[in-house]
């Protein structure tokens, strides 16, 4: 396990998601291309790939298919997303929406999802089919909440916090989880990984919800503050709400026709506002929750992969 090398894991992942977005139909094919060269950091099959060293048989045929699946999977996610979101850029790179047309770009999320399910099914464990369907209509139903949260300025952070969870929570839960499950780690330590991953995911989803006011347009690949310009309540914005009485009343009178300076007001405020490493507070005791479940898996040689990783998220602030 201590020759594990990521970077060779993560090449070795490429090549296969290179093979498995390959199709007759020369659209879907440039758009899968399009998403796939955009990059990416893959740390869902890299926590796939990990997870599956706490079991018996790590790293085999099904690890590697649930590794490249569940990325192809949240390439679709991220396809479908930038539909409902009318985005023009994801990565720094125009989104397929915008560089072809909204059909092509909901084809390709499905494209991406059908070669997902299709590499899925070699697999014989019926639980790992049954963990990564029930998730997935999850991340569904995640989609749909935001969505008819938008504009909502009248929302808890529980709310919130059970939005992300099925949003993207969900899919690092489903690395960590699968991951150990493909490698017949046993029941108890599967319950400790899916929780690593869903802590992990939590404290990751927070992370770019505070970058996303934050970090610059040019390292966010899309425009400061897209979030709230779409009309979706993060963890700065409800925090920053709960101390600043007219924010709250001027993000409440915000919609999709707003002004671009009302906007641009509000992320000036929530930028100044103590919301930021309120933020970053909640987000790193996910992260604590993580790293104290880590100390209590039987197998140590998986720990310091994971504590580079958490390492390496945490480092995103930086």
């Amino acid at each position: 396990m201590s020759k594990l090398n990521l970077n060779q894991e993560i090449k070795k992942i490429e090549n296969t998601l290179k093979q498995l977005i390959q199709s007759e139909d020369s659209t879907l094919q440039s758009a899968a291309d399009h998403l796939l060269s955009s990059g990416g950091k893959r740390v869902r099959p890299l926590f796939v790939i990990l997870s599956s060293h706490v079991g018996e048989n790590p790293a085999n045929d099904a690890t590697y298919r649930v590794a490249t699946a569940l990325e192809l999977i949240h390439m679709a996610t991220l396809v479908h997303d930038d539909v409902i979101d009318y985005s023009d850029k994801r990565r720094g790179r125009l989104t397929i929406e915008k560089k072809w047309d909204q059909p092509t770009a909901i084809l390709t999320g499905n494209f991406l999802l059908a070669r997902a399910l299709e590499h899925l099914s070699y697999i014989q464990d019926s639980r790992i089919h049954q963990t990564l369907s029930s998730a997935i209509i999850e991340v569904c139903r995640g989609e749909l909440f935001q969505f008819q949260d938008q504009f909502r300025a009248e929302q808890s952070i529980t709310n919130y916090l059970r939005r992300i969870n099925r949003k993207t929570a969900l899919l690092m839960q489903l690395a960590t989880e699968v991951g150990a499950m493909s490698s017949q780690a046993d029941t108890e330590t599967i319950r400790k990984m899916r929780d690593i991953g869903h802590h992990i995911g939590m404290s990751f989803q927070i992370v770019d919800d505070v970058l996303d006011f934050t970090s610059t347009e040019k390292k966010l690949g899309k425009p400061v503050g897209s979030d709230l310009r779409n009309g979706h309540m993060t963890l700065p914005v409800l925090l920053a709400m709960k101390h600043h009485v007219e924010l709250k009343e001027k993000v409440a009178t915000l919609t999709p026709n707003s002004p671009t300076e009302d906007f641009d007001w509000c992320i000036e405020q929530i930028r100044q506002s103590k919301s930021i490493s309120q933020s970053l507070e909640v987000s790193q005791k996910y992260l604590d929750k993580a790293s104290a479940l880590l100390e209590t898996l039987p197998k140590n040689e998986i720990k310091p992969h994971f504590r580079k990783l958490i390492k390496r998220l945490q480092n995103r602030m930086n």
